[in-house]
């Protein structure tokens, strides 16, 4: 595999491009696999996903 290079390097960065162009929200990780978390002193960025914005809520239906 060619991780750790500077080929790698730019396909995950295209990747990520992509994936905020087509509008997939991922996950950001840490180096050990988990979720990254939100540093709340930057309101306006959103650390915990990818693209640094969250998706939008999905509206509930509401029953009778």
């Amino acid at each position: 595999m060619i991780t750790g290079t500077y080929i790698a390097d730019t396909i995950d960065r295209a990747f990520d491009g992509l994936d905020i162009m087509l509008g997939t929200n991922k996950r950001a990780r840490l180096d050990d696999g988990t979720f990254k978390a939100d540093d709340k002193s930057t309101p306006d960025v959103n650390e915990a996903w990818k693209s640094g914005k969250s998706p939008k809520k999905k509206k509930t239906k509401k029953t009778k």
